[in-house]
């Protein structure tokens, strides 16, 4: 059996990161701390008395994407006297509700009172700039009547590029950004090309906006980031957005009323972000975002903070806590109205019953996640759902069922690594883990003796990883390596179908097989010479116990003496003590 090669994470996290416990600097939680986070809200919630509070439960319904209640909400508010500044957040929010439902009209009014209302506290220039940013987006019905004129001979008011800039960059915030972090049909790089302009155009425009967007900004340049696979950036930004809220001395109860929940957007970002390589922080940032939501009836966003909280304490090692959050999260995520958000809990969830080595219990919530994914041609789903069933059938020892969903997961990896939708860094992560399972699945086929599947994986790993094959997002030593793999498999497949007299397996085939495979050696990256010496030595190990297999001694004795000599170039005792014993064989022979 060829049992060196490279093994993929099938350990069930539903993340490219698998289920790795990493252990990190700070204090877990305790279970009583986690039962104050995990308490749903107290609902009914009490009707707003403010413009304001109805601004900011707008907001919230409309990211648990209860659009008509949040547009009645609007409808009831909008005629009440209130400060400017709280009722532009109304019309705010209305519009973003309008627009996400594609109501023409609504827009069109919504608008319109936005328009009215800055123009008469003194932002022409910011009306203009909202109404050109929303014709530019195709969002706004009609002609330019609602845009503001100024006093000389009419004209429309034309807005600064910095305040067009700013604009474009809040209406990514307001409308892309969020349905972008859902898995929306967003270009994250063009999200972020689009928040670092406005950022670069804010102070010059900053006395001419009614409330400062800065931390908006910052906080949908951390998503965006995060979208985009740069994680390092997505920390850094959310980072300094908390840094400014603190430096402020804006109490927390403060900020996350506000309808963007900046500082609890922050601490998710950072939730998902660090929970990978920090799994404590990325837990405590959980827990602080999930402390601001007791007054908040936003199921999406609640499910959301407590996977990723799940996914960090499984990360961390902390098994009691997982399994009580595990269970927090089987029946809160019952609660969502769209099952497409739904898969991620499911996955977390049949993770942790894993890790507890529950496995007949994992496979309530897989094939939950397993039927979503399905329907809704939701493929990173699917794929995780494929490596999570791989790992169970590993556990349980059934290697027929663990090669099905094997070959299940390169083939959802190498569509995923296909699509032009799939961002550079998430698709040489995608590449690898196709290459991963291919070689798992050459290697339990191996085991199996299905010299077909072995060809299939084989020729799966030349198409991905040939030289010819474009631009390479993996480097060019370990694309090698996995050809190596490859070849190596097809030759000792070729072997042992020749050995039980499968049909079509013949000797030429079988030598094809083996020259084939020395020439892929011979093509060595330079600087991996040791690594071409050990597989030289391993191909010749290899023959020579198919050769002695067969009777053919003289020829055996060759291969035999020259995987010797190769296993003492290379310092491996127990290699050359066990060729010796093959040697003295066929020597008595």
């Amino acid at each position: 059996m060829l049992g060196r090669f490279r093994s993929v994470d099938i350990s069930g996290a539903a993340s490219l990161s698998g289920l790795e416990v990493r252990h990190d600097q700070g204090e877990l939680p305790g279970l009583e701390e986690l039962r104050v986070a995990l308490r749903p809200p107290a609902l009914p919630l009490p009707y707003p008395r403010e413009v304001i509070e109805a601004a900011r439960r707008a907001g919230d319904l409309l990211h648990a994407e209860r659009y008509r209640d949040a547009r009645r909400l609007v409808d009831a508010f909008r005629a009440r006297p209130a400060p400017s500044a709280d009722r532009l957040a109304l019309l705010h929010a209305g519009l973003r509700g309008a627009l996400r439902v594609a109501d023409p009209e609504q827009v069109e009014r919504d608008v319109g009172d936005m328009v009215a209302l800055l123009t008469d506290d003194g932002y022409r220039e910011l009306a203009s700039a909202l109404v050109t940013v929303l014709h530019e987006r195709r969002a706004l019905p009609g002609g330019a009547s609602a845009v503001p004129r100024g006093r000389r001979r009419g004209r429309p008011t034309e807005p600064p590029a910095e305040l067009l800039a700013v604009v474009r960059g809040l209406d990514d915030h307001a409308v892309a950004g969020e349905a972008g972090t859902r898995g929306g049909d967003v270009d994250p790089r063009r999200l972020v090309a689009g928040l670092r302009t406005a950022l670069a155009a804010l102070p010059a425009v900053r006395d001419q906006l009614p409330v400062d967007p800065e931390k908006a900004l910052r906080v949908s340049l951390a998503q965006a980031l995060e979208l985009q696979g740069d994680r390092a950036g997505a920390i850094t930004e959310a980072l300094d957005v908390l840094e400014r809220i603190e430096q402020e001395e804006i109490a927390l109860e403060d900020a996350v009323q506000d309808p963007r929940r900046t500082a609890t957007a922050a601490h998710a970002v950072l939730a998902r972000a660090l929970g990978v390589d920090h799994p404590v922080q990325g837990a405590r940032h959980a827990l602080d975002a999930l402390a601001a939501l007791h007054e908040v009836d936003d199921p999406p966003l609640r499910v959301g903070l407590i996977s990723h909280l799940l996914r960090a304490l499984m990360a961390a090692g902390a098994i009691t806590q997982a399994s009580f959050t595990a269970g927090r999260l089987a029946s809160l995520q019952r609660t969502l109205q769209r099952d497409a958000l739904r898969t991620a809990p499911l996955l977390a969830i049949a993770a942790q019953r894993v890790q507890a080595e529950r496995y007949e219990a994992a496979w309530v919530p897989l094939e939950q996640a397993r039927r979503i994914a399905c329907d809704q041609r939701d493929h990173r789903s699917s794929l995780e759902a494929s490596r999570l069933a791989a790992s169970i059938h590993e556990r349980t020892g059934d290697h027929d069922r663990a090669l099905h969903e094997l070959r299940r997961l390169a083939s959802e990896a190498r569509w995923l690594a296909d699509d032009l939708a799939t961002e550079r860094a998430h698709r040489a992560e995608l590449v690898r883990m196709e290459l991963n399972a291919q070689a798992l699945v050459m290697r339990r086929a191996l085991d199996l003796g299905r010299t077909e599947l072995v060809e299939e994986a084989g020729e799966g790993i030349e198409h991905r990883a040939r030289p010819e094959g474009g631009r390479p997002l993996l480097p060019p030593e370990l694309l090698w390596d996995h050809r190596v793999d490859a070849q190596v498999a097809r030759f000792i497949a070729a072997g042992e179908a020749l050995n039980r007299g499968e049909e079509g397996a013949t000797t030429a085939l079988y030598e094809r097989r083996r020259r084939a495979a020395m020439q892929v050696i011979d093509g060595v990256p330079t600087g991996h010479d040791h690594r071409a010496r050990y597989w030289a030595a391993y191909v010749d190990d290899r023959h020579a116990q198919m050769l002695a297999d067969r009777g053919r001694v003289l020829p055996a004795l060759r291969a035999a003496r020259r995987a010797r000599a190769g296993w003492d170039h290379l310092a491996r005792p127990d290699d050359v003590a066990r060729v010796d014993l093959l040697i003295a064989h066929l020597e008595q022979d």
